[in-house]
């Protein structure tokens, strides 16, 4: 007699159990996404290469997995940036020896001995004297507070990262403000408290006038960066990528980019000041309540004053470690500029006819910064009264342990994986078939491309890190440069530039997320905020590149040594 079968389930029972496992597929997969994306994603592109097992396709799924893990950031992205050097010999792309160079030179060790610089600048509180003497000269009304601290925080934005500008100009717009408050003349955070929950904490948001402060910061810390190549990570990528695919062209001069992009920068920066006055602080509407707010007084004026002032003379008077900084990093300046500046004989080519880069004036300095003591200690080695003798050797202008702490190591291997992206492009034929499909294009005028390339890279760039958004675009715009016999600087230099001009979103740079935390900025503001500079920069940044940019670097004809860049001498395999 065969066994009776057990009735099945209800339905609402079944119904139970299959919604308790999607639920716990959907935890699974919240907890563990960045895992199951990294095994595949890659996966997902096999078939491809299966199916054409051809180098450059085999170099483009090696850049569309580099891409999707630096979009999603979800493997480390330094770590992301080391993927060329297993995939490339691999896939017969490039050997080994040749993708290790990309993550050692010369513009990697540009951006080391610059970061060293900074965080030297940093240590010694140099950068802090600099913010409060100019915000001490500039006046206190908030509409000249503002001024002044757009003007100090771009003008420290060339010289350090964004990130740490920013930092360093949170605490100062806060103290000046939190007086002010305690003063009656104005309010730094708002309370709204939840109606339904009245028990609960109110929410803080920051004032109109807290906000245009914080947004100043951060839009100028972001300006800043564009006026000298070592001023951001993107354009310290450009400078690796254009070398390295245009090997016979003139490489990228210090003075010659400062020239040219600091014009842009300044508008840039003077636009924000007056388009912050005008939405926050009520310029140009007199009657309005936001001008009231921010009309302090001669009573607000005075404190303001006097914050700035006990501010400074807590940093006492200039130490010998502030002063030899300064010293070191006017003379890597100068080296810099004169190493060969066109217009005079540089010292560079006075010394040897082999080529000198960057890289070489800003590693001496560098190294001086080790070597030069912080104070003068030592002096009193031999004087006779015993108790000012020193019992152990004086720190140098900045230690290895600064450095340590301090230098965002992560960039170095986000620069090399954008290098040999580019050289992988080329070598495995990946660049000559982009330019080939890209030759339609040439029917548009030039202007208008560069205006649309602007647009594209200045939208994507918001949803991820600058120097990854570099490292993917910048090898296409240089082929398409190549495929419409236009100079790759045309389109290259505006399209890193607007790797830089994130404005509306936390995610886009690190001086947004800085504002939006210590602010409590909701990303609905930032979005609306960040509209006005991201429409102002790009057309700024392009009118000016087209009139100034074009005479300063002398682009106006398609070069020769860019058309022998897919020449079948260098890649026969390209034929």
């Amino acid at each position: 007699m065969a066994a009776r079968q057990p009735p099945p389930p209800p339905a609402d029972v079944q119904n139970v159990s299959e919604n308790g496992t999607l639920q716990l597929v959907g935890k699974f997969m919240k907890t563990y996404w960045k895992i199951t994306y990294a095994l595949t994603w890659p996966l997902s592109l096999v078939p491809m290469m299966i199916t054409y097992n051809r180098p450059e396709i085999r170099c483009a799924v090696t850049i569309l997995t580099m891409a999707g893990y630096w979009i999603t950031e979800c493997v480390p992205m330094a770590i992301t940036s080391l993927i060329p050097l297993v995939f490339f010999p691999l896939f017969g792309i490039l050997s080994t020896a040749d993708t290790c160079s990309c993550y050692m030179n010369d513009t990697i060790m540009v951006f080391i001995g610059g970061l060293i610089l900074a965080v030297a600048i940093e240590h010694s509180n140099l950068h802090l004297r600099i913010a409060l003497g100019v915000m001490k000269m500039v006046g206190c009304t908030h509409g000249k507070l503002l001024g002044g601290l757009c003007a100090v925080t771009t003008f420290i934005s060339m010289w350090v990262s964004n990130t740490a500008a920013t930092a360093m100009m949170v605490p100062i717009i806060f103290a000046v403000l939190n007086e002010l408050e305690q003063a009656g003349l104005c309010r730094v955070f708002e309370e709204k408290v939840d109606p339904e929950h009245p028990g609960k904490e109110p929410e803080r948001y920051p004032t109109r006038i807290t906000k245009a402060y914080l947004m100043a910061a951060a839009y100028c810390a972001t300006f800043g960066g564009t006026g000298t190549i070592v001023g951001t990570g993107t354009n310290l990528t450009f400078k690796g990528i254009y070398e390295s695919t245009f090997p016979k062209a003139e490489g990228i001069n210090f003075m010659q980019w400062m020239v040219a992009s600091m014009p842009q920068m300044i508008f840039n920066t003077l636009l924000t000041w007056i388009y912050l006055r005008i939405v926050f602080m009520g310029y140009l509407r007199p009657g309005s309540k936001d001008a009231q707010i921010a009309n302090i007084g001669v009573e607000g004026e005075t404190i303001t004053n006097r914050v700035i002032q006990e501010r400074y003379k807590e940093l006492g008077g200039i130490t010998f470690h502030e002063g030899a900084v300064a010293s070191l990093f006017s003379f890597c300046v100068f080296l810099w500029i004169f190493r060969k500046p066109g217009f005079v004989k540089g010292w560079s080519e006075m010394i040897t006819d082999i080529s000198v880069r960057d890289s070489t004036p800003v590693i001496l300095v560098s190294i001086l910064m080790f070597l030069i003591p912080k104070d003068l200690n030592f002096l009193n080695s031999f004087n006779k009264d015993p108790a000012t003798r020193p019992t152990k050797p004086s720190e140098g202008l900045i230690t290895w342990e600064v450095i340590e702490k301090k230098m965002p190591w992560s960039l170095m291997f986000l620069l090399g994986g954008g290098f040999a992206i580019s050289k992988g492009s080329i070598a495995s034929c990946l660049a000559k078939r982009m330019g080939e499909a890209l030759v339609p294009l040439k029917s548009l005028p030039p202007v208008l491309i560069l205006f649309l390339v602007s647009f594209f890279v200045g939208t994507i760039t918001e949803f991820t890190s600058n120097v990854g958004i570099a490292n993917i675009t910048l090898p296409v715009v240089a082929q398409m440069c190549v495929a419409m016999e236009m100079h790759p600087m045309y389109l290259m230099i505006p399209a890193t530039i607007m790797c830089s001009y994130s404005f509306r979103l936390p995610v886009g740079t690190p001086p947004n997320a800085i504002i939006t935390v210590v602010g409590n900025i909701p990303t609905k503001w930032l979005m609306m905020a960040g509209c006005g500079p991201s429409i102002y920069a790009i057309f700024i940044q392009g009118l000016l590149f087209i009139t100034w940019g074009t005479f300063v670097y002398d682009i106006h004809q398609f070069p020769e040594w860019a058309k022998d860049v897919h020449s079948s001498d260098d890649n026969p395999q390209c034929n």
